[in-house]
């Protein structure tokens, strides 16, 4: 195997890790992204409750 060959399966190798990563940081975006809507369901809630002169305890 010549240099070039080496480097381009080595680029390669690394190409295809940071692909991985990057759809792992990809799934942990969307999971956040899911718990900032749920956190941002539960404030209007409580909002809500505030208004309606509701005490939170």
């Amino acid at each position: 195997m010549t240099a070039a060959q080496e480097l381009a399966t080595h680029v390669r190798a690394e190409l295809e890790h940071v692909h991985a990563d990057l759809e792992h940081v990809g799934r942990d975006l969307e999971e956040l992204n899911a718990h900032i809507k749920m956190l941002d369901g539960h404030l209007h809630h409580l909002l809500d409750e505030t208004e309606e002169g509701v005490i939170i305890e």
